[in-house]
């Protein structure tokens, strides 16, 4: 008994071992609505796992093999759907066949078929992460565990003596891994949300100003290692200071979620949607052409400026907006230059009338900076 009780913690420890490097494969939590690719590693990472807890087997009679090889699948029924549960099903039930042909081995392949199928009906029934779900799949687990172990050992004179140890540490082993499982993914969901709301504007639901410099840095990067074209879309919104002297910060709030939807609704796909700070807002463009570029400013210039923005109050507020554009390396000679380039482009369309688009050029850039009086 002493030795069968040291060769199930040997099957706990590697369990929760394995439960932990898992997590690691994958910086969201892997679900059903997982990548194909990402779920079919799963469930041969899970097979894997079943297959090293089957070497630490325990063979109390002749030709009867007891581990915790059915808590992988458990796992993979439970939180990843059916794809990487038939996988490390079929590979248990292959292995063990592999080992020998007999009637433990044939319900050791109905034990773990009817742990696949039983899990993914109850996660799909009730709440996935319920206290009262996970202990309803750990006792189906720890029933069919027994039910199976009555089978094959029924004319052992041992068989008390396993099932008080056995028992007891598969319903321990299926809730720890569970409850694993669930903080991991927890703990990685609650992550993600803190990454996205640390890189969101909260009034626009756009980008910040941090995540568009983590982004522009990635973009230096890419380009120092292969170059292709990289454009930055400056914007500002005309007169905006007047809109909250005259009709309030409420309306002016009004004005900006409006604003970030036009250019949201202009650029789709296209950009990199930034709101840098108060009414300035930026869009990152990758392999369009200079001449692409300004179409894509002008058509957002006349999505601002032609439909008036509508205030809580009913009001009709017309604004403009005004652009400028730097494309490296057509008008920008260093990506590191761009946002400063874009910047002088802008200056120059609101100091030449506003709500108007201005490529970058090194004219313009003598012109700002040392102006003829």
């Amino acid at each position: 008994m002493k030795t069968i009780l040291y060769d199930l913690l040997h099957n706990l420890t590697l369990l929760m071992s394995g439960f932990y490097l898992l997590g690691k494969l994958s910086p969201h939590p892997i679900t059903v609505d997982s990548k194909r690719s990402v779920r079919i590693l799963y469930g041969i990472s899970l097979s894997l796992l079943s297959w090293m807890l089957m070497q630490l087997t325990i063979e109390p009679v002749p030709g009867v093999l007891v581990d915790l090889r059915h808590i992988p699948v458990i796992v993979a029924a439970y939180f990843a759907g059916p794809l990487p549960t038939a996988i490390v099903t079929i590979v248990i039930i292959l292995y063990r066949f592999s080992i020998s042909l007999n009637s433990s081995a044939y319900a050791a392949a109905l034990f773990i078929t009817l742990i696949a199928v039983g899990t993914s009906l109850l996660v799909k029934w009730l709440p996935i992460y319920s206290k009262r779900t996970f202990t309803l799949v750990t006792v189906y687990a720890t029933v069919l565990h027994g039910i199976v172990l009555i089978y094959v050992l029924a004319d052992s004179k041992l068989i008390m003596d396993i099932l008080s140890v056995v028992l007891p540490a598969s319903f321990i082993s299926s809730w720890l891994a569970l409850v694993i499982i669930r903080d991991i993914r927890l703990t990685k969901q609650s992550m993600r949300t803190w990454q996205q709301t640390a890189q969101r504007d909260f009034l626009t639901g756009l980008h910040n100003f941090r995540a568009f410099t983590d982004h522009f840095d990635d973009l230096k990067q890419q380009t120092i290692l292969q170059q292709h074209e990289v454009a930055l879309i400056t914007v500002d919104i005309d007169h905006f200071k007047h809109v909250n002297d005259t009709f309030g910060h409420e309306a002016g709030d009004e004005v900006l979620r409006q604003f970030a939807s036009r250019l949201r609704d202009g650029v789709t796909d296209a950009g990199f949607i930034s709101r840098n700070g108060g009414e300035e807002f930026s869009v990152l463009v990758e392999q369009l052409t200079d001449v692409k570029v300004l179409v894509l400013a002008e058509q957002l210039r006349e999505r601002i400026a032609t439909s008036p923005f509508q205030l809580s109050n009913g009001a009709q507020l017309p604004l403009t907006a005004s652009f400028g554009v730097a494309h490296f390396p057509k008008s920008t000679s260093e990506i590191q230059q761009l946002v400063t380039d874009a910047d002088v482009a802008l200056y120059h369309s609101k100091q030449n009338g506003r709500n108007r688009v201005t490529l970058f050029t090194r004219e313009l850039e003598v012109a700002v900076t040392h102006p003829v009086d």
